[in-house]
């Protein structure tokens, strides 16, 4: 007989009509999902045909199309471009194994690439690839260095002033022994740069109508203390060369000219002939004088008025780094020979002109007649419209020299080398045309 559920038999399991859901809900559930999924892999196809897609480019003058972000060997292979590869060498060139070296070489959009940037060169699309033949590859080899001093060499022809326009830097020459083959070469890694000196005749134009009056061989008792009273009544600035022995013997008339606002620059030690004197006397005379100004008032200097403006190609080299510039001057007084105060007015004054520096003396002898033709010679030149400036403030006003010469306070900078010898005839001409 069969038996029927009892009220009792329903009412143990009150939930279980509800324990599945709905046909239509479960319906909408599989629509999400089937939906989610379709999009995920119509989103991850379109993803991957933007990575992989289709690119054109040229290949030695033919279009073609590759894959984006081919690398130039991908490109190279499947097109089968045709090249001669190069051969592996030693370090004096010859072949050690024909070949085998880079298998192209290659410029993208006319430029250039190195044989490692060219092989791993990414297609972006539109570029213009040009293969040609590859390049060697040098075998390994070891390398030991040594430096390559500068050279100094010298630009312009102008008499009155020479400065230090480029320092000098040592260069590296490698020395290396191939490790296949054990042959050894010598090879510059990296240039010198040369220690330049710059010749200039300082021609300012009208609008820097300024000139230097300049004093040699003090400070001296009377002398120096009274051109510094004729030039503070007349407003006027100069530059005082003095002698190392005589700031020694009156440090206080030094004092005076710094004190006033005057340059105070270097002359030499004692006065000796530049020219004449062994290389370590140059270096001495300018070092010993420098020190002794600068013990004496404070001040650093690195402009030198050499003794009888005598100051050669040698004399830079000899003089070691220790200046930045060698003032001459374009007009001379010949106080020297007493010809009286007109006269030196007269010398002075003659050819004068922007940017002219003017030679008198404060020591070394009687300078009478100058205390006499100091105060015609700055009337005259601020009647026609000139100013009297130090040597620093000329240099300044051309406009093309570096401050730290201008200064006179500017030294060797930390990294530059000092040149142990004179460049050849056309070095300077060669180095400029590559460096211009």
């Amino acid at each position: 007989m069969r038996q029927t559920a009892t009220p009792r038999d329903t009412a143990k399991h009150p939930l279980k009509p509800n324990r599945r859901p709905p046909r239509t809900q479960r319906q909408r559930w599989y629509l999400v999902m089937s939906t989610s999924i379709l999009a995920a892999i119509v989103v991850l196809g379109a993803l991957l045909y933007w990575i992989n897609r289709p690119v054109s480019i040229t290949v030695n003058g033919k279009q073609t199309h590759v894959r984006i972000g081919s690398t130039a060997t991908e490109v190279f292979e499947d097109k089968h471009v045709q090249t001669t590869p190069g051969d592996v060498v030693s370090v004096n060139d010859r072949v050690l194994r024909a070949g085998e070296g880079h298998a192209f070489s290659l410029k993208v959009n006319d430029q250039e690439l190195s044989p490692q940037d060219g092989e791993a060169y990414c297609v972006q699309g539109d570029e213009q690839l040009e293969f040609s033949d590859g390049a060697n590859v040098v075998e390994d080899y070891e390398t030991t260095t040594e430096p390559i001093l500068p050279e100094l060499a010298f630009y312009g022809t102008g008499t009155t002033v020479s400065y230090i326009s480029q320092w000098g830097r040592s260069g590296t020459l490698e020395h290396r022994t191939g490790k296949e083959s054990g042959e050894q070469t010598q090879v510059v890694a990296e240039e010198p740069v040369p220690c330049i000196v710059t010749r200039t005749d300082l021609l300012l134009d009208e609008d820097h109508p300024y000139v230097a009056l300049t004093f040699d061989d003090g400070p001296a008792d009377p002398y120096t203390e009274q051109y510094l009273d004729i030039l503070a009544e007349h407003g006027a600035r100069a530059t005082f060369f003095c002698l190392g022995d005589s700031v020694e013997q009156y440090p206080e008339l030094a004092q005076r000219v710094v004190g006033a606002g005057h340059q105070l620059a270097n002359h030499t030690m004692a006065h000796n002939q530049l020219t004449s004197v062994p290389d370590a006397t140059v270096r001495d005379e300018i070092e010993r004088s420098a020190a002794v100004i600068e013990g004496a008032c404070g001040v650093a200097t690195t402009h030198l008025r050499p003794p009888y403006g005598d100051f050669t190609e040698r004399s830079w080299l000899a003089s070691g780094g220790t200046i930045t510039a060698a003032v001459r001057w374009s007009g001379d007084s010949q106080d020297w020979r007493l010809p009286g105060a007109d006269a030196i007015v007269e010398n002075l004054l003659a050819g004068v002109r922007p940017g002219s520096i003017l030679l008198m003396h404060d020591g070394g002898g009687d300078r009478s007649q100058d205390v006499e033709a100091l105060p015609k010679v700055i009337e005259r030149l601020q009647e026609d419209g000139y100013e009297l400036v130090t040597v620093s403030e000329l240099l300044r006003a051309a406009g093309d020299i570096p401050e730290e010469v201008c200064s006179g306070t500017g030294t060797m900078p930390e990294g530059a080398v000092w040149p142990e010898q004179i460049a050849p005839d056309g070095y300077l001409d060669t180095y400029l045309e590559q460096h211009q």
